[in-house]
C-alpha cells in the first residue's frame, strides 16, 4: 500500500513532466500552425499528383499536427491538474504521520502503559 509520502512524490514527478509536455507541446503547435519550414519532414506528402496538390496536402498535414499537439497539450493538463491533487492528498497525509510521529507517548511511555492509555495511580 503505497503511503501518503509516495503519493506526493510521484505527484510532484509527474506535475513536472506534465509541465513540460504542456510546454513543449504548446509550442510545437505554434510551429505547425505557423508552417515552420524545419517541420516540413513531419508532414511532407508522398502522394501527390502535382505541385498544387503537393502544397495543399501539406497545409492540411501542418493543421492537422497543431490540432494534435494542442491536444496532447490539453491531456497533460488534465494530469497535472490530477497531479496537484495527489499532491495536496498525499501533504496531509505526510503531515498526519510527521504529527504521529512527533506524539511524544509514543517513545515516552513506560512499557508496561500503551500508548494514550492514562497510568492508574495509587490512592
Amino acid at each position: 500500500m503505497c503511503t501518503g509520502g509516495c503519493v506526493y512524490k510521484c505527484g510532484i514527478c509527474c506535475l513536472m513532466l506534465s509541465i513540460w509536455a504542456i510546454v513543449q507541446l504548446s509550442l510545437m503547435g505554434i510551429f505547425y500552425k505557423i508552417e515552420a519550414t524545419p517541420m516540413i519532414k513531419d508532414v511532407a506528402v508522398k502522394d501527390y499528383t502535382d505541385y498544387d496538390d503537393f502544397i495543399k496536402k501539406t497545409k492540411e498535414n501542418y493543421k492537422n499536427s497543431a490540432l494534435n499537439c494542442w491536444i496532447g497539450a490539453g491531456v497533460y493538463a488534465v494530469m497535472a491538474a490530477i497531479s496537484v491533487v495527489c499532491i495536496i492528498g498525499g501533504g496531509k497525509k505526510v503531515k498526519q504521520a510527521m504529527a504521529a510521529f512527533d506524539d511524544d507517548e509514543i517513545f515516552c511511555a513506560p512499557p508496561e502503559v500503551e500508548p494514550g492509555q492514562q497510568k492508574k495511580g495509587k490512592k
